[in-house]
């Protein structure tokens, strides 16, 4: 039994990632979650194929692992009664639904603290509770592109290109769900006192920019108003995407390196930014027989890099902001040197001779590579879980570790209404209220 959050019950509304994935961690941890979903169940559980997946998708059991699942029509007075009954015994509710859903389902937070003061509730949404966009609705790749993230990457055609097969923001939206509600118990605990939390995809995309994000009012004050001209005569002038990432690229280059005349490194396709900046102590590179990522960012590692490979540098000293331009197209012809050497032996072989040598560098793994990766397994992030109707599955595991409360694989993800009547008899009600319940279509 995981104890770290064992005795904080959740009931948890949301559907699609961000909430889930919350709810997923805190489950992990200890917590009692129970998924409630309408009789027809959670949005996650109708994208993919579900009479393969007998109702339970990739989605679905990716993000509801370790939970209880009770269906409820809270469309229906005697359905919200359940939860208002519910809801005086728990700690935390998470609800991602769009504006104004909450309200009219009586699973708000003016209600439900209402019924149960030191409640902590999570709202996650698009674009947050406040502020002229809080009745947008919107996913992961809306918020890729309203927070700025989608702006520093291009597809093949040149235009901003989407978060593609991982959703990042919802994902890191997720943890930060689980943050602010073990935050928000961990001041409940000292105060009493219970609260309301709001997190949005909109403002994860900005955090995951941090560093992007910085604007030093007396460096870059000229520049700021530059790209803010640009992006009001971009579209007139028929600029593509990638030629608005070129044009403010090459300004920080101009700004951070007055002295050189050389342009920004622009690969022959217009998808940006992979092959952007030439710089061979920080790339990918194919070997004899995949491909693997090197990362030698001071001098002593680039100087052990070249010796492991067999090439010379002789701007070796030089750090990434000092290169000029005759030592920017040596770097070019350093890169295709080191790029030629490694591809004559296999991915094994200079994983072995970097890491003697002390380069820091990993190989470009696969799915597949990642079920009996020796590092996986040590850290225990593959899970064997079971679900009802489909029988044993794989599953990432839990992220974090706990030397002195480890985190163990639990109950995998339930199917639709698998624990209805075991929720309702433990919160008092009997098995004649529960079959009439099920017998109206109150609960399935």
């Amino acid at each position: 039994m995981n104890s770290l959050l064992q005795g904080v019950s959740v009931l948890d509304f949301s559907e699609y990632i961000a909430g889930p994935y919350c709810g997923l961690l805190l489950a992990d941890l200890g917590a009692r979650v129970i998924k409630v979903e309408p009789p027809d169940g959670a949005e996650e559980r109708r994208l993919g194929a579900a009479k393969r997946y007998r109702g339970n998708t990739r989605m679905s059991l990716a993000f509801n692992r370790g939970k209880e699942s009770l269906s409820v029509d809270l469309r229906r007075q005697e359905g919200r009664d359940i939860i208002h009954a519910l809801v005086g015994k728990v700690d935390v509710v998470v609800q991602n639904f769009v504006p104004g859903a909450a309200e009219k389902l009586g699973i708000d937070y003016d209600t439900l603290s209402g019924i149960n003061k030191k409640l902590i509730f999570l709202s996650s949404t698009a674009f947050g509770d406040v502020g002229p966009y809080r009745k947008r609705k919107g996913f992961d790749i809306i918020a890729h592109g309203a927070s700025g993230v989608m702006s520093n990457y291009a597809d093949e055609e040149g235009a901003p290109r989407g978060p593609g097969a991982i959703p990042y923001i919802d994902i890191s939206t997720g943890m930060l769900n689980a943050l602010g509600i073990v935050s928000a118990l961990y001041h409940r605990d000292k105060t009493g006192e219970g609260q309301k939390i709001e997190t949005s995809l909109f403002s994860t995309g900005m955090t995951l920019q941090s560093m992007s994000m910085i604007q030093v009012e007396s460096l870059d004050a000229e520049q700021h108003q530059e790209e803010v001209r640009v992006l009001r005569t971009a579209h007139g002038e028929g600029k593509k995407h990638t030629h608005i990432v070129d044009q403010f690229a090459e300004m920080r280059l101009r700004a951070d390196q007055p002295d050189t005349a050389r342009p920004i490194e622009v690969p022959d396709c217009l998808h940006r930014p992979t092959d952007r900046q030439v710089y061979p102590y920080y790339r990918v590179y194919e070997t004899g027989d995949g491909y693997i990522s090197i990362a030698a960012l001071n001098h002593s590692q680039r100087s052990k890099l070249c010796a492991a490979v067999g090439v010379v540098d002789e701007d070796v000293d030089m750090n990434l902001g000092q290169i000029s331009d005759a030592a920017y197209v040596r770097q070019k012809a350093q890169m295709r040197a080191i790029e030629e050497r490694l591809k004559l032996e296999s991915n094994r072989h200079w994983m072995q001779v970097l890491e003697v040598a002390g380069v820091p560098c990993g190989p470009v793994n696969y799915r597949s590579d990642l079920y009996t990766d020796a590092q996986a397994q040590a850290l225990n992030l593959v899970w064997e879980l079971e679900n009802r109707d489909l029988g044993k599955y794989k599953a990432s595991g839990h992220p974090i570790r706990f030397l002195k409360t480890p985190v163990l694989p639990g109950r995998g993800a339930p199917a639709l209404a698998e624990d209805t009547a075991a929720v309702l008899r433990q919160f008092g009600y009997d098995d004649a209220e529960i079959a009439r319940l099920k017998a109206a279509g109150v609960v399935k």
